[in-house]
């Protein structure tokens, strides 16, 4: 697997370029939906499947004190997406600059550097930028105006429980 660290690097990808991107921490059933749905519609339109992380887990940077604890380090999550079978993985510095971004500006970077950018998938409550403005809605609008496509995955649900990394912090807890 190659791992990126930068998104200019993206550049050097085949296009068109298809994008998973979210914190991943866990790699969950849930994250496991997007990041096959991703790969399945690149292989479908022959294009690159790229999978999109953080480094350090955002909450580590916005609120150290009530950061959550990490189901996976960083090390532990790039060697389960790598046994998901993914080829391409982003890691991009998570840090107050980076915090600082505007959703349109990131969008933008992406759009710019990805040749071309086809589609970006992401959960369904993902939030991106600075003051986690950016949501579902306003990447549709950012496709829509860039002309890339955005699949949102609905809650996966095993017996009756949406999966996800706040839910399995809270099942270890106990």
């Amino acid at each position: 697997m190659e791992i990126l660290r930068s998104i200019p690097e993206l550049e050097g990808l085949r296009g068109p370029v298809f994008l998973a991107i979210g914190v991943f921490d866990g790699v969950h059933r849930g994250h496991q939906a997007v990041i096959s749905t991703s790969a399945n519609h690149a292989q479908v339109a022959g294009g690159t499947p790229v999978v999109v992380t953080f480094d350090p887990h955002p909450e580590k940077v916005l609120r150290p004190q009530a950061a959550p604890h990490l189901l996976s380090a960083t090390q532990h999550k790039i060697a389960l997406i790598r046994a998901l079978g993914v080829e391409h993985l982003l890691v991009i510095t998570f840090d107050k600059q980076f915090a600082a971004t505007e959703p349109e500006d990131f969008v933008g970077e992406l759009v710019a550097h990805s040749k071309p950018l086809r589609e970006i998938c992401v959960g369904h409550q993902w939030s991106f930028g600075k003051n986690r403005r950016g949501n579902l809605d306003l990447l549709k609008k950012l496709g829509s105006q860039f002309n890339f496509d955005v699949v949102g995955i609905p809650p996966v649900k095993i017996n009756g429980v949406v999966v996800s990394s706040t839910a399995i912090r809270h099942a270890v807890e106990k």
